[in-house]
């Protein structure tokens, strides 16, 4: 593995945002005027790189290669934008750490900038930290198809039976004895003779007609059901052991 690089040889390597994506190159190193901490650099940003955004070292991790700062790429093209090459004043240096929402002097995780440049200067004072990290689970929702509905619409045949009242005419013939009178002034002579009665009845017949019985709506719902998920998710811990130096 390559050996990390000191903070002044990172000028010129990439500076990488907290989602690992390249915000630009690193211009230049700015350093506490009383500690000579480092706790700014520049980064080239905007079309071609011809703008420079000051980023906070606070939290900031020197991988082989490049530094790493846990903030968004978008945060520090957005912030505020002051001259390069002299001093930044007390009231700049405030505007920026309240851009990015964090505080001075604040420790960073393992090989962070601080700690390299303390390395730098060879103090004598030894210590180091370590990050713990832990997986959390992001449960969401995801819409598919699960079916499809057809609406078909069927004709069935049903025999029906009913009664129905019909009437008809019929003959009814009648007999009753011509006298007296009516025999002396009968006119009627021996011989053949027609008459036509018409004869009438009732039949029954059917007759169809479509008339609407009922209307049927057919539309979808959201019904919210619970859902069980499981799974597994990994956790850092850290043992510390102590080794006791044999005497002479």
């Amino acid at each position: 593995m390559a050996p990390r690089l000191g903070i002044q040889e990172l000028i010129g390597h990439k500076l990488i945002d907290q989602d690992g994506h390249s915000v630009g190159k690193i211009g230049q190193v700015y350093r506490d005027d009383q500690t000579q901490e480092p706790t700014w650099v520049t980064v080239h940003t905007g079309m071609f790189g011809h703008q420079e955004s000051f980023v906070p070292l606070v939290g900031a991790e020197v991988t082989e290669q490049d530094l790493r700062v846990p903030f968004s790429k978008k945060m520090i093209k957005d912030s505020p934008r002051f001259e390069t090459g002299g001093h930044l004043s007390p009231e700049q240096e405030a505007q920026l750490y309240e851009h990015y929402g964090v505080r001075p002097k604040v420790p960073g995780p393992r090989g962070d900038v601080e700690g390299v440049a303390e390395q730098e200067r060879a103090q004598q004072k030894e210590e180091t930290s370590m990050t713990v990290s832990e997986e959390r689970a992001r449960i969401g929702v995801e819409r598919t198809e699960s079916g499809h509905a057809r609406v078909h619409k069927t004709v069935e045949r049903e025999e029906f039976e009913q009664d129905v009242p019909v009437r008809r005419e019929e003959l009814r013939i009648e007999r009753e004895p011509v006298t007296g009178e009516e025999q002396a002034a009968a006119t009627d002579r021996i011989g053949e003779q027609d008459q036509e009665i018409t004869l009438h009845e009732e039949r029954a017949v059917v007759g169809k007609e479509e008339v609407p019985v009922e209307r049927v709506r057919i539309s979808k719902e959201e019904v919210t059901d619970t859902e069980r998920v499981k799974g597994e998710l990994r956790k850092e811990h850290l043992e510390v052991e102590e080794e006791e130096e044999e005497g002479p």
